[in-house]
């Protein structure tokens, strides 16, 4: 514990001694020459009592018990000077055997044993004071808190480093605003600078014992049985909370050694420091020696030291060469902190729960979820989405959506889902999406930590943080009615069409589904198409370069998992940066085209309904062009004379069932099925002028003519986010091979639709894929990218398709021990 004259405590795996040495080489400038390494602690007569910590003028050896106590700090605390020293980190402030600061020739530092052995704190002061434990518990080491506190020397020791390294540190710590969600054993108050000073000398502690004793730590809410300090992640680093029961015990005078492992919450920021270590540092030593950028720093210590913290981190991705995804400061290291290491609930103070059906959507805001989002926080969810229980085969994809309110940046909110940053898009207008791709488990459950941080790319400059976010899961919904399908012509549209879709006719064209039926469509007019086509470049870039990151980061834990060699994993990032490199957000041939999509006059549907018929799954594919630039309630017909219009713009629509005989056929490559004899029924449609031509043929050749209507598409709405109509044409049973090609039977197809989605039409299209370029759809990463599914196709099975395996594969591909 850092204090000005107040207690507190204190590497990693194979980082023993000699190593250090070799390392040291790495780190930011030459090595500091101390003026000894050699410790004594001793114990000592009170002179003056009254003072709230204990001072000496008499220096006693300690004897027994107590000096083996001693002789162990003195081991530690020597060891870990020629370590530190080695790290390039200068000379502690602190005093020696004669009392004062200066170390003369065949000196050693001087430590204190702290007269009552009931403790197991340690403390430095700022006049180079250390006050060690005397517990006799520091000796045997045999249970989680010793186990740590046995190093809690190594943690003062590096409070009297930076002293060293930051004079105005100190008395900016006097000054600084007190934490109330932080209250200690003695109902004293962190600061704002306590996440800093305790935090990084935490991580220290933890980083030496790692190294020393050749473990990985890991944290408490992970399951690590080793003790450590823990916080709450939802309020600023800078301003930290203890989970509530934690808070609890912290103010029981009776609580156990273990207990007190929590203290100060801002101990528990060692966490992202040794995050930041990880990530930034390329060896043992790095991940330690990267503090001495931030304590280096000129600026003042106010707010929190965000400015120096962040300047430093920076400058220390720099020098150590850290990948592009780590480079730019806190506005990296804080979202990839939340996404990489924060996956448990248990990190989260006021964790939001939301249940989810299929289909189903969820809209919340930051208002309704605690209030702004603080600079430097993060706020989570836990989505819960259950399946039908009759849940098809076809993968159901799960969106989520944030946007920024009116006075945020949007470029400062981080959208998490599991341990994903994701990307935002480029274009402002775009949404800030992920959609995940979940297939039909045991349970039929899926469960997703989603999260939202806030830090800005000057992070000092970060501002509280007001967001929407929608949690769409398929994000197509039957629009709810009062009333049931209207009796008679089901082309006359009475207003009131039941929710979800239905097509009547033959076996072969019957499909339906009702409010809770899945549908995919899009209504896409000029505007929006020419919109779709500006982003799409952008789009693309942005969706490579988040794919060259996350390579970027597997490749570097696949290295230090021993996946990869050093120099392997170096050719890799290099060739990642030269994609980068490649990558161009600007395209003029696509602003010309967009300006071509913006001049036309049709509107275009396309739609996708998956139902079922004889409990069998079947899908409804149906494709429109409409005669106005915006939509709207109109009639089109199945066939019209297309040479009237200018190309692509004549209002017409397609109409097709597939059943799920064509999905086997599919899954055996359209090959034969010797067992399956269906009959075979087509759609049928006819303009005046085709009608004209079939009579005259007929009476040439003396057979009856064979007529079809136009066909009728109505629609009720077709706006965006709503498509609702009916239609009918007519469909002829396979004809004969006689002379007149008569049809075997004849009948009508009638059905209607009634679907609604959250689509404003500034929407990215990426529930189902976004624009492909080069055979990569935007929107989607992993599995869900591989297995986009447009509008008006039909959607395939999970798993019929090799692309989809892969994406599975890679998906699942678990680094996280690397």
């Amino acid at each position: 514990m850092k204090t000005d004259a107040q207690p507190s405590f204190g590497f990693r795996r194979r980082c023993l001694l000699p190593s250090v040495l070799l390392v040291s080489t790495l780190c930011t400038q030459a090595w500091a020459q101390w003026p000894t390494t050699e410790w004594v602690v001793m114990n000592a007569e009170i002179e003056k009592p009254h003072k709230k910590y204990e001072e000496w003028d008499t220096y006693i050896a300690p004897l027994g018990e107590r000096g083996e106590i001693a002789q162990k700090h003195e081991t530690v605390l020597k060891a870990a000077s020629i370590w530190y020293q080695s790290l390039g980190f200068p000379e502690p402030v602190q005093k020696t055997e004669d009392d004062d600061l200066n170390v003369g020739p065949g000196e050693a530092y001087l430590g204190h044993l702290k007269r009552d052995p009931g403790g197991a704190g340690s403390s430095h002061t700022s006049d180079g004071e250390m006050l060690l434990t005397s517990n006799p518990g520091v000796l045997s080491a045999d249970t989680p808190i010793w186990t740590l506190m046995k190093a809690s020397a190594v943690h003062e020791l590096f409070h009297a480093i930076q002293d060293k390294m930051s004079p105005p540190l100190t008395p900016a710590m006097r000054v600084a605003p007190q934490n109330p969600q932080c209250p200690g054993p003695r109902d004293e108050l962190d600061t704002n600078l306590s996440w800093l000073i305790e935090g990084t000398a935490a991580m220290v502690q933890i980083r030496w014992l790692e190294g020393t004793e050749d473990v990985s730590w890991d944290h408490p809410f992970k399951g690590s049985h080793r003790a450590a300090w823990v916080q709450t992640f939802d309020q600023s680093l800078h301003m930290g909370a203890l989970p509530a029961e934690h808070m609890e015990r912290a103010k029981r005078p009776e609580m156990t050694a273990l207990e007190t492992v929590s203290w100060y919450c801002d101990y528990g920021t060692w966490y992202f420091w040794y995050a930041v270590g990880d990530m930034i540092g390329r060896t043992d030593g790095e991940r330690v020696a990267f503090t001495r950028y931030i304590f280096e720093g000129n600026e003042p210590w106010a707010d929190g030291g965000i400015v120096n913290v962040d300047r430093g981190l920076k400058a220390a991705a720099a020098n150590y060469n850290a990948i592009r995804a780590y480079s730019a400061g806190l506005y990296d290291l804080f979202p990839q902190f939340v996404a990489q290491y924060l996956t448990k609930d248990r990190f989260y103070g006021d964790l939001q729960q939301v249940d989810l059906g299929a289909p189903d959507i969820h809209r919340t805001t930051s208002a309704l979820t605690g209030g702004p989002l603080k600079p430097l926080a993060a706020r989570a969810w836990r989505v819960r989405v259950q399946l039908p229980q009759d849940a098809s085969p076809i993968p159901y994809k799960v969106r989520f959506t944030l946007d920024a309110a009116d006075g945020t940046d949007r470029n400062d909110l981080h959208l998490i889902v599991e341990d994903t940053l994701i990307k935002k898009p480029m274009d402002p207008t775009a949404p800030y999406t992920d959609v995940e791709q979940i297939g039909p488990s045991g349970d039929g459950v899926a469960d997703y930590l989603v999260r939202v941080a806030n830090v800005a790319e000057d992070a000092a400059e970060t501002e509280n943080a007001e967001f929407s976010m929608r949690i769409e899961v398929e994000g197509y919904y039957g629009n709810e009615v009062t009333a049931g399908m209207p009796s008679g012509d089901v082309g006359a549209i009475a207003g009131e069409l039941p929710p979800g879709f239905a097509v009547r006719g033959p076996p072969q064209w019957s499909c339906s589904g009702g409010a809770s039926s899945r549908a995919l469509f899009n209504l896409v007019t000029p505007q929006e198409r020419g919109r779709d086509i500006e982003r799409a470049v952008p789009d693309f870039v942005r969706s490579m370069t988040g794919v060259a990151d996350q390579l970027d980061i597997i490749t570097q834990k696949a290295e230090r998992g021993g996946v990869v060699d050093k120099a392997t994993a170096q050719q890799l990032h290099d060739k990642l940066a030269e994609g980068r490199a490649t990558l161009d957000s600007t395209n003029p041939a696509a602003k010309d085209a967009a300006s071509k999509a913006r001049a036309r006059q049709a509107t275009k549907i396309n739609a996708t309904f998956v139902g079922s018929n004889d409990d069998e799954m079947c899908q409804m594919l149906l494709t429109a062009t409409l005669k106005d630039p915006k939509g709207g309630p109109q009639s089109v017909a199945g066939a019209v004379d297309k040479a009237r219009y200018p190309k692509d713009e004549a209002p017409v629509f397609n109409l097709e069932v597939l059943q799920q005989a064509f999905f086997d056929a599919a899954r055996r490559g359209f090959q034969a099925d010797p067992d399956q004899e269906r009959e075979s029924w087509v759609a049928c449609t006819m303009t005046a002028e085709e009608q004209q031509k079939v009579r005259k043929y007929a009476a040439r050749i003396g057979c009856e003519p064979v007529l079809c209507s136009p066909g009728r598409l109505t629609l009720e709405a077709a706006e965006q986010g709503r498509i609702a109509g009916t239609f009918e044409f007519d469909i002829l049973r396979e004809r004969t091979s006689g002379r007149c090609d008569t049809p075997l039977g004849r009948d009508k197809a009638v059905g209607h639709f009634n679907v609604h989605s959250t689509d404003d039409g500034y929407d990215d299209d990426s529930l189902f894929g976004g624009v492909a370029i080069s055979g990569v759809p935007l929107g989607l990463k992993g599995s869900a990218a591989a297995a986009g599914a447009m509008p008006g196709a039909p959607i395939f099975e999970s798993g019929e398709a090799m692309s989809d395996k892969l994406g599975d594969a890679l998906d699942s591909l678990d680094l996280s021990d690397f």
